[in-house]
C-alpha cells in the first residue's frame, strides 16, 4: 500500500516541476529575443556621427562672470557690474560656472530614453563608447544649469536664472525643478503662455520624467491663473 505522506511529497514535486519548467520556458522566450536583437546590435558596423543632434553651449548669452573683484570698484557701472563682480566671489556660482565652462571643447548630445542596444543597432557596436561619453556631457550639462539656475534664484538673480534655465529646457532635460523653478519666474510676469510652451516640450521628452513633469506644471499653471 503507498503511503499517503509518499504520494503527497510526489505530487508536490511533480506541481514544482511543471511550474519550474513553465517559468523557465516563459523568461526564455523573452530572454532569447533580448540576446538576439543585442546580436544583431553587435554585428552593425561603424557609422558616421556627423549627423547627430550636437548640443552648442551659447557661452556668450549666458550669464557669466570673468571680472576679478578688484575690478569692480574701477568698473561699476548702471548695468550692475559691481553687483556681478561680487557674484564672482561667491564660491557656489564660480564652481556652477566652471562645470559649464568645463565641457567647451566637449561634444554634446542628448540619448536620454536611448538604450545602449538601440544606440549600437542606430550607430554601430564601435562608436558605443563616445556614444556614452557624448550621452554623459550632456548629463553633466543639464544637471550644471539646474544648479546654476537655482543658485541664481537664492541670490535674487532672476534675469540671469532666467537665461540659464531657458537654456536648460532647449536642450531638452528632463529634470523637474528646472522647468518649475522657471514656471514660477513666468507665473510672477503672468507669462502664462510661456507656462503653456513648457508644457509642450515637457510632452515631447523621451523620459519617464515626463509625466511627472507635467503634471506639476498643470499643477503650478492651474493655480497660477486664478491667484
Amino acid at each position: 500500500m503507498i503511503s499517503p505522506i509518499f504520494t503527497t511529497v510526489v505530487i508536490g514535486f511533480l506541481a514544482i516541476m511543471i511550474y519550474m519548467k513553465s517559468t523557465t520556458s516563459r523568461f526564455n522566450t523573452g530572454d532569447e529575443d533580448l540576446i538576439e536583437e543585442e546580436s544583431r546590435a553587435n554585428s552593425v558596423r561603424k557609422k558616421s556621427l556627423k549627423d547627430l543632434n550636437y548640443i552648442s553651449i551659447p557661452y556668450e548669452k549666458l550669464p557669466f562672470v570673468h571680472l576679478s573683484p578688484t575690478e569692480g570698484d574701477e568698473n561699476s557701472d548702471e548695468n550692475g557690474t559691481a553687483d556681478r563682480v561680487s557674484a564672482n566671489t561667491d564660491d557656489v556660482l564660480r564652481q556652477d560656472e566652471n562645470a559649464i565652462l568645463k565641457l567647451a571643447d566637449s561634444k554634446i548630445v542628448n540619448f536620454t530614453g536611448i538604450s545602449n542596444t538601440e544606440l549600437k543597432a542606430s550607430y554601430g557596436a564601435p562608436n558605443l563608447t563616445i556614444l556614452t561619453e557624448y550621452d554623459q556631457n550632456y548629463t553633466a550639462l543639464v544637471r550644471s544649469l539646474d544648479s546654476w539656475g537655482g543658485h541664481l534664484l537664492e541670490r535674487g538673480m532672476t534675469d540671469d536664472a532666467r537665461k540659464v534655465l531657458e537654456f536648460a529646457v532647449e536642450c531638452r532635460t528632463d529634470l523637474k525643478s528646472s522647468y518649475l523653478n522657471l514656471a514660477d519666474m513666468y507665473a510672477e510676469n503672468f507669462e502664462f503662455d510661456k507656462i503653456d510652451h513648457l508644457m509642450e516640450i515637457a510632452g515631447e521628452l523621451n523620459s519617464l520624467m515626463r509625466e511627472p513633469i507635467l503634471r506639476a506644471l498643470k499643477e503650478k499653471c492651474n493655480i497660477n491663473k486664478y491667484v
